[in-house]
């Protein structure tokens, strides 16, 4: 029985649907719908385990040989003295987390491993990883000699004339189209398909090929078979290739549909309950049963019956302030929350940002496309979503979806998000909201702190990767100087003018310097990401030499008018770079139109209303972090990277990455850092009976 048989039959008996299995088994939603569509298509080891764990039917059994473990290949390359084949295959099985004893070898998932990784993550150069990954590649492909990789030259007859035509400048194709065709043309020479003949079946015939013989990753794979379907529809519009009846193709891949596979056309009908109903509700805008809030306070003004003169004049007096610029009108003053809530409106306090909103309309969204996807039951309206039955089957497929290595708060989140609309804007009975409530006992995991996943990238800052992101800042300019250098030779060789500096700087190279300054801010005084952003010129103040950035307490988290405004220092070193952005590099950093920016880091996007900060910054950063120290971190990580450097040196500074991170109570930090202090102690304790030790170092095995 074949792979795809053997699937089929699970489905008949089952009655799961393709989408549900995959789900279930934690892969992509069309992962089993691609098996039995795209023929040839040999699935990665990895899946197929995930499969076989979810049906219990053996699926390596459909292959004509078993699977081979890494421990296997050990064995032979021991057993036959090929020591660099074993060091090799152990390099890549540590380095992997792979226990080579229960992975079994696959090519693909080699591939997408060292695809997806940096050479700074294993403290190796760019050559030595490139090296390092050719031979891992080489060890678990087909055992055959190394063969002449074939090339367009190897084409023949007809197939040899199109890529004749289609390399002629006059042609009309761009330089990236001929590429992608050569590759396409040499497929269908192989199996002696003309081009008229080709279909979209072609097409996922190359790519379940491609995935078996290449060394791209499955993503950059997909996307050239998407770029041969567009170099055919190109090539049939062209009238110079007419004479080869080239025909548009269409993809072998769907449109991406999220996580779950379902597109937002299919849940259509609840995100626009969601959007007319809850929305203006959760901004406060009117009540559950729809009321405006202007008009519930206008008949709040009916129902006083007299007013005072006093009480007459405060009013109209009120009412001219509150005209005035900056000043909140009298309507949003004067309620009292009280009232408001038993009128069916939220208060100040309850009120939904723009932000929470769109993230719990992601929640509902999510629920409905995991209902549809698993039940092929698309719920018809928002009150049949929320009913307990309905969110059961729906959590079930959203932690199917959502397994990884690391525990995820997501589910309890959606859960939350569907109390709250339940009980606040539905106010459905006692039963159901005790059942909703007991999902949420269930499935929410109740922590403070770092998330674990973070908390695993923190752990990757070993003392290599501490200095490395210490040095960072002066890594990036020392870049920038060298290509500065280039420029300013490869001028003088081409016009015969040796230009200044600052004449070469350009945008470019001007928001590598801005990356260096927020990576030293960043490192030496874990400011939040908003106030690094919107830091403004005009909050730059200089005592000598030195320059100190005053954030407002305004601008400051946990902060009010009448506290301690919040300052960012600079060193020597690092305030001069400050000062030679400011001279010379920003001004070549603005965009036309933008003269008047008010931010230290003004934006970069063309399209953008003028007077905007460079929001995407601390992703410019974070990326150079992932290059060249090799641990992918988000921007608010930092902040923790900060606490974390400084206990590594010692956990009583405990109090002192307090104070740092502007957490108001040391509890705060240790909720932080608790788990990440188990560490440190056990660090600490080694290096005790490392000092205590009276043996010598002794030689290991």
């Amino acid at each position: 029985m074949t792979l795809v048989e053997a699937l089929k039959q699970y489905l008949e008996i089952s009655g799961e649907s393709k989408r549900a299995l995959s789900l279930r088994s934690g892969l992509g939603e069309s992962a089993v719908k691609d098996i039995l569509r795209i023929p040839g298509l040999k699935p990665r080891a990895t899946t197929l385990a995930a499969l076989t764990r979810t049906t219990g039917t053996d699926l390596f059994a459909c292959f004509e040989h078993p699977p081979v473990y890494c421990s296997d290949l050990l064995a032979r390359f021991d057993a036959e003295g090929e020591k660099r084949k074993a060091t090799r295959l152990r390099w890549l099985t540590r380095v992997a987390k792979w226990a080579p004893e229960t992975t079994i070898v696959c090519r693909r998932d080699v591939v997408e491993f060292l695809r997806n990784h940096q050479a700074a993550e294993f403290n190796l150069k760019e050559g030595s990883y490139a090296t390092y990954s050719s031979e891992a590649i080489d060890i678990v492909s087909a055992a055959q000699p190394r063969q002449r990789k074939r090339s367009s030259l190897d084409l023949t007859g007809t197939h040899a004339e199109i890529f004749a035509a289609i390399s002629i400048k006059e042609c009309g194709l761009r330089e990236w189209q001929v590429g992608v065709a050569g590759a396409f043309l040499l497929f269908l020479h192989d199996r002696q398909i003309e081009v008229p003949d080709v279909t979209t079946d072609t097409l996922a015939t190359y790519y379940a090929e491609r995935l078996e013989t290449s060394s791209k990753s499955e993503e950059k794979c997909r996307r050239h078979v998407i770029e041969v379907a567009k170099f055919l529809k190109d090539a049939s519009r062209i009238d110079f290739l007419q004479p080869y009846n080239f025909c548009p193709v269409e993809h072998p891949f769907e449109k991406y549909a999220g996580k779950y596979g379902v597109a937002d056309e299919v849940v259509a009908d609840v995100l626009m309950q969601f959007d007319h109903d809850v929305a203006p509700w959760a901004l406060g805008e009117v009540s559950r049963t729809g009321q405006p809030l202007a008009a519930f306070i206008e008949d709040l003004d009916k129902c006083e019956t007299s007013i005072s003169e006093r009480r007459a004049l405060l009013k109209k007096r009120r009412a001219k302030k509150a005209a005035l610029p900056g000043q909140k009108p009298v309507a949003d003053t004067r309620s009292d929350d009280d009232v408001l809530a038993q009128n069916g409106f939220l208060t100040e306090k309850e009120k939904w940002s723009a932000r929470t909103l769109k993230n719990r309309r992601g929640y509902i969204a999510s629920l409905a496309k995991a209902t549809a996807a698993t039940l092929d039951i698309v719920p018809e309206s928002l009150e049949e979503l929320l009913h307990p039955e309905f969110l059961e089957a729906a959590v079930d497929a959203i932690r199917d979806a959502n397994i990884g290595e690391f525990s995820s708060g997501y589910l309890g989140s959606v859960l939350k998000c569907a109390l709250k609309i339940a009980k606040s804007f539905q106010c459905r009975s006692k039963k159901d909201l005790k059942r909703i409530r007991k999902l949420i006992k269930i499935h929410d995991r109740k922590r403070r702190g770092i998330a674990p996943r973070n908390k695993a990238k923190l752990r990757e800052f070993d003392d290599q990767r501490i200095q490395r992101t210490i040095d960072l800042g002066d890594v990036i300019i020392a870049d920038v100087n060298a290509e500065i250098d280039r420029r300013r030779v490869a001028h003088r060789k081409k016009h015969g003018v040796l230009l200044s500096r600052v004449d070469v700087i350009n945008a470019e190279l001007g928001r590598n310097i801005m990356a260096a300054i927020a990576h030293e801010i960043l490192l030496r005084n874990a400011p939040r990401s908003d106030n690094l952003i919107k830091a403004r010129l005009d909050w730059i103040s200089w005592q000598g030499e030195v320059a100190r950035i005053i954030v407002p307490a305004v601008h400051v988290k946990m902060r009010g008018p009448d506290d301690e405004d919040l300052t960012l220092f600079l060193n020597g070193r690092q305030s001069t770079l400050l000062r030679g952005y400011l001279d010379t590099v920003r001004a070549k950093c603005l965009v036309s139109g933008d003269e008047r920016n008010p931010y230290l880091f003004p934006g970069q996007v063309r399209k953008e209303k003028a007077g905007q900060p460079y929001k995407t910054i601390l992703k410019r950063v974070t990326r150079i972090v992932n290059d060249r120290v090799g641990s992918k971190i988000n921007p608010h990580l930092y902040r923790h990277l900060i606490g974390w450097i400084w206990l590594k040196q010692s956990i009583d500074n405990l109090p002192k990455v307090q104070r740092m991170l502007g957490h108001t109570s040391l509890q705060t930090t240790i909720d932080y850092y608790a788990e990440l202090d188990t560490s440190l102690v056990f660090d600490s304790w080694n290096e005790h009976l490392n000092n205590k030790s009276s043996t010598g170092q002794v030689r290991a095995l």
